[in-house]
């Protein structure tokens, strides 16, 4: 039910007099209107309130909409690549030709029903500055991920798979490898080989502490054996704090991402099978373009640094 409102109550009475003594000067001077106002609503009421309630003064359309065809092309492109991520539709439909903002394409987006309505974002706690990585190498976080077991659709022997993971920080490159034991063997191995994979030299690696990485230094003052393999390859290492996850930012925050786009959407029948789709779903990775790297993919990232490096 709709509200009469005190505004129109006012105005009805002002239009009452107006038609009472037929004068609409009159009505005015006695509720300090102007005689144009006092015409412009006599005109609109037909003898009930309801014609004399405010309409909205919002324009129907403005010179800058979008036209059919932006909005076509953004259809087109959400329909194809919404899997990936919107700042990727947005960077394909710039690629088409379109020049409007990525703000701007999201608006037509839930305008249009296609994109799922945004939740209200908590407040969080002001952080310290992140520091500014300048380079591909400089840092390169390394963490561990158990392969679900509601993925794994073939006899496995109660074996359990892991899946290692290596981002770069100035990039967001990364390089995954399936393993099938997690150790100090295995990490070290995929190490060997993650400069040649990412294309470029390594300054430092970031892990968490676990086994699979460091020794516990209460137990032994030895480097394990990844320790000895970077200090081969001479990259510096670093692990973070205790029970703050958070530090390794980077790459927990891809595991939950191949969480939900790789792991629950899928269930492999073989070893084999499992290995192919997830090379296929890095590739794809490296090249899906990202809001935070200004709608570039990371290889075009690492591509374009060394061009102007020379």
């Amino acid at each position: 039910m709709s509200i009469i409102t005190e505004g129109m109550k006012h105005r009805e009475r002002i239009i009452k007099y107006a038609i009472k003594v037929n004068n609409n000067a009159a009505a005015a001077r006695r509720y300090h209107k102007s005689r144009q106002y006092v015409q412009r609503w006599r005109q609109r009421y037909d003898g009930s309130i309801e014609s004399l309630r405010k309409k909205s003064t919002r324009p129907k359309s403005h010179p800058n909409q979008h036209t059919q065809d932006e909005l076509d092309l953004i259809k087109h492109m959400h329909r194809h690549h919404r899997h990936r991520g919107l700042a990727h539709v947005y960077r394909k439909c710039k690629d088409e030709g379109y020049t409007r903002s990525y703000d701007s394409m999201c608006r037509q987006i839930r305008k249009m029903g296609l994109g799922k309505p945004s939740k209200a974002k908590k407040k969080r706690k002001k952080q310290k500055e992140k520091s500014k990585y300048t380079h591909p190498g400089q840092l390169v976080q390394i963490d561990v991920k158990y392969v679900p077991v509601n993925s794994i659709g073939f006899v496995s022997h109660h074996k359990r798979y892991y899946q290692i993971t290596a981002i770069d920080a100035y990039s967001r490159k990364r390089v995954l490898s399936l393993m099938n034991e997690n150790s100090t063997y295995t990490t070290s191995e995929f190490v060997l080989t993650l400069e040649e994979e990412m294309g470029f030299k390594i300054d430092k690696i970031q892990t968490d502490n676990g086994k699979e990485f460091t020794n516990d230094p209460q137990e032994t003052d030895k480097k394990s054996r990844f320790q000895k393999i970077l200090n081969f390859l001479d990259i510096d290492y670093q692990t973070t704090a205790p029970y703050c996850p958070w530090q390794n930012g980077l790459v927990e925050r891809s595991h939950r991402e191949d969480e939900t786009r790789f792991y629950s959407r899928r269930r492999f029948s073989s070893e084999e099978e499992l290995e192919k789709a997830l090379r296929r779903y890095n590739t794809s990775y490296n090249n899906t373009y990202r809001k935070i790297l200004n709608f570039k993919n990371p290889n075009e990232v690492v591509a374009e640094f060394f061009e102007k490096a020379g």
